[in-house]
């Protein structure tokens, strides 16, 4: 009887050691893969995972651009266009302020232009959007050569060999805006009217 009862309490020792060495809660024991020392993935966002590439852009001393005046006189008004081959996709030209050359003989003067017809400075050209600007000038000075019209520009492109492009036909049609240099009315002042001299009679 001795004997029954050390078997069964060894066999209940044995019992308790096997569940001692069990986790808490039964669950099963942690696996090597849910710890394997692989780097965390990276972020999927697209601004934090992408660096903006900047575009290629010149400048030029005036972009290729045509257009006279409707009429001459002293307050003329002159359309400036696009003179070159189509704007490339993904390519903006923005304009600068107009210059004068030679600069002695007219003044800028956008009043000369109506309220409908938009100023250059800040323009935008696109391959979509090329629509004319307008120059207004006064003529101040005589002249014998009409006074060209310089447009700068910015031109931003989508790949180098668009900037190159336009870079050329800037350089080699330059501007073809003008006004037209006409003769200036002088006022002469009026005559002084002298008074006769009176000659003292001999009498």
């Amino acid at each position: 009887m001795i004997t029954r009862i050390l078997a069964v309490a060894a066999f209940a020792a044995l019992v308790l050691a096997g569940c001692a060495d069990t986790p808490d809660g039964g669950g099963t024991p942690t696996t090597a893969s849910e710890s394997t020392g692989e780097p965390s993935p990276e972020p999927t966002d697209p601004e934090s995972t992408q660096t903006e590439v900047d575009k290629p852009s010149i400048k030029v001393a005036t972009a290729p651009i045509g257009g006279a005046p409707d009429e001459a006189g002293v307050r003329q008004c002159t359309p400036v266009s696009w003179l070159a081959d189509d704007i490339p996709d993904g390519t903006t030209v923005t304009l600068g302020s107009p210059k004068l050359d030679p600069k002695d003989i007219f003044e800028l003067d956008q009043s000369a232009c109506s309220d409908d017809r938009r100023q250059c400075a800040n323009v935008v050209w696109t391959t979509d959007d090329d629509d004319s600007c307008f120059v207004g000038a006064r003529q101040v000075a005589a002249g014998d050569e009409n006074v060209h019209v310089l447009v700068p520009a910015e031109v931003t492109c989508a790949t180098e060999e668009d900037c190159a492009r336009i870079d050329e036909e800037a350089r080699k049609r330059g501007s073809q805006v003008y006004f037209i240099t006409g003769e200036l009315e002088t006022t002469d002042p009026p005559p002084t009217e002298s008074t006769p001299t009176e000659t003292p009679s001999g009498g």
